[in-house]
């Protein structure tokens, strides 16, 4: 339900917004060449660079270094699920 949610929330924002987002994380290219862009797969990109991001920062807080945020705990934990319910098939895929 929650995605369902997260889903209807994005639909409703302008498409500026989408624009301007494609065009920062794509500098360069241009709205003609970003409109056939693949949003499933574009979003499955974003998912796996925020778990390299947290997971770049991990070690700072066993050293005592960086305390995550409750948003970015949830994302540890999440991730940790994945990993251990299907570790060796993502390493397989990589």
């Amino acid at each position: 339900m929650r995605g369902q949610a997260l889903l209807a929330m994005t639909a409703t924002l302008p498409t500026a917004y989408w624009d301007g987002l494609l065009m920062r994380l794509f500098p360069g290219k241009t709205l003609e060449e970003l409109d056939n862009i693949d949003w499933p797969r574009l979003m499955r990109v974003l998912q796996v660079r925020q778990i390299e991001q947290i997971e770049q920062r991990l070690p700072g807080f066993f050293q005592g270094k960086w305390q995550p945020t409750a948003a970015e705990w949830r994302l540890i934990q999440r991730h940790d699920r994945i990993l251990e319910k299907n570790g060796d098939k993502l390493i397989e895929d990589a």
